[in-house]
């Protein structure tokens, strides 16, 4: 159930930001979008949900479609006044889904993501790494195809946020589902991305990446050696492979 962007362009106030973009976001894989500030990581998120339309060019859903695709936003977006469970619960609320079958679900997904204890507190409760679990059960609730994270890990601290990243891709693992993650963090791209998309020019360079299989990959010399190659290329220079 692919993605498929066939001579995609798009533009904001006549500045254009992709010029015929053509790219298949495929069922099951982990996307990484690189790339500099305004370089239109966040819009192709956009585009991808459908909350922009192309000026020219398609986005085809295959065998799924935009209501399947979840976009989480760099800002958790939970409101003061509500709970753990009642964010989470949120969007089964909006899509009226039956009040037993509403909590059902969400039981489930807190004893999944260890936020039981957790269920009865509001967001200025919560740490910095909870907030981020939390937005992510909201987004996981309605076992969207394709999940969208926007800068996910940009308000942590390191540690935290490379717990956050190993849950990211433990979750994804477990479900199967695809996994967009835009990010201005090299290291966050190489360890997230099966592959990585970076943006520059208007359009998308793609790279594959080599050290996906490796379960302690972040503890090689070889993962940095490839994020000298990324940073390399968002630079403009050379990518060596």
């Amino acid at each position: 159930m692919p993605i498929d962007i066939h001579n995609l362009t798009f533009s904001y106030a006549n500045e254009p930001i992709f010029k015929q973009l053509s790219f298949s976001f495929l069922k099951g894989k982990t996307y990484t979008i690189l790339g500099k500030s305004g370089s239109g990581k966040s819009t192709l998120l956009n585009l991808l949900k459908g909350f922009e339309q192309p000026q020219d060019g398609t986005i085809d859903y295959i065998e799924t479609t935009a209501q399947k695709v979840e976009l989480l936003f760099q800002e958790h977006l939970l409101f003061d006044w509500q709970t753990v469970r009642q964010a989470i619960e949120l969007p089964l609320r909006l899509t009226h889904v039956e009040k037993k079958q509403r909590k059902e679900q969400v039981d489930i997904l807190l004893r999944e993501l260890q936020l039981t204890e957790l269920s009865d507190r509001f967001p200025n409760q919560l740490s910095g790494g909870q907030k981020q679990r939390v937005a992510m059960a909201r987004g996981l609730i309605t076992n969207p195809d394709f999940l969208l994270l926007d800068e996910p890990t940009s308000s942590l601290d390191q540690e935290t946020k490379e717990e956050v990243q190993a849950f990211i891709l433990s979750e994804q693992k477990k479900r199967h589902n695809t996994l967009v993650v835009v990010t201005h963090d090299i290291e966050e791209a190489a360890f997230l991305g099966e592959v990585i998309l970076l943006v520059k020019n208007q359009t998308v360079t793609i790279y594959e990446n080599p050290l996906i299989h490796l379960e302690n990959r972040r503890e090689t010399l070889e993962f940095y050696e490839f994020c000298i190659k990324l940073r390399a290329a968002l630079k403009g220079g050379p990518y060596e492979k």
